[in-house]
């Protein structure tokens, strides 16, 4: 895949929602704010990184290079998220980010292809792909074989290349083959009409 820079954005904030509507409930539930602000903190430096970084130094993004760059977002994450103390512990940080990662990227590999089918091919970003201006419906004739005028037989090349036009010389005739088969008959013998003049 070669995402465009809009198309890497649009692709990890709808990646996200699913993993930040969960973080949420969380934060709710639990009264602990710390678990959505680490889905936001995921989020505004992965764009930083789609907008300012990944541009410059990736040019096609072979399968293998997206978990090198997932280990890589996590260490700035981990980082972040440890200096401004969101109020998750270190392995509740940890934990986050990496089942935040799996559902974000099952999402992108499963969810994300079956809701646009021209998502990939689209570079990543979520567009219109229907025609700017509606095109003039002209009915074509369309043959798929050329008339033939009666009585002239078949084309020249599928005459060449019939069984009965191609004489296969005697030495080659009566030579055993590969197959078993010591003798191959002739046109004449099989009922095949005469090479044309």
């Amino acid at each position: 895949m070669c995402p465009t820079v809009l198309g890497r954005v649009q692709t990890r904030w709808s990646i996200l929602i699913i993993p930040a509507i969960i973080a949420a409930v969380v934060s709710l539930v639990t009264g602990n704010e710390g678990w959505i602000v680490l889905i936001g903190l995921y989020f505004v430096i992965g764009v930083a990184l789609d907008t300012a970084f990944y541009p410059f130094i990736i040019r096609w993004q072979p399968p293998w290079l997206t978990f090198t760059l997932t280990v890589g977002e996590f260490a700035l994450v981990y980082i972040a998220a440890h200096f401004l103390k969101v109020g998750l512990t270190n392995i509740e940080a940890v934990v986050e980010y990496w089942v935040v990662w799996w559902i974000a990227i099952w999402t992108k590999v499963v969810v994300l292809p079956l809701l646009s089918l021209s998502w990939i091919e689209n570079a990543g970003e979520f567009r219109s792909t229907d025609w700017s201006v509606t095109p003039d419906y002209q009915p074509l004739a369309v043959t798929v074989f050329a008339e033939q005028p009666a009585g002239t037989g078949p084309p020249p090349l599928a005459r060449k290349f019939s069984a009965g036009v191609i004489e296969i010389p005697d030495e080659l005739r009566n030579a055993p083959g590969l197959s078993g088969l010591h003798r191959i008959p002739s046109a004449a013998e099989i009922g095949a009409p005469p090479p044309p003049g």
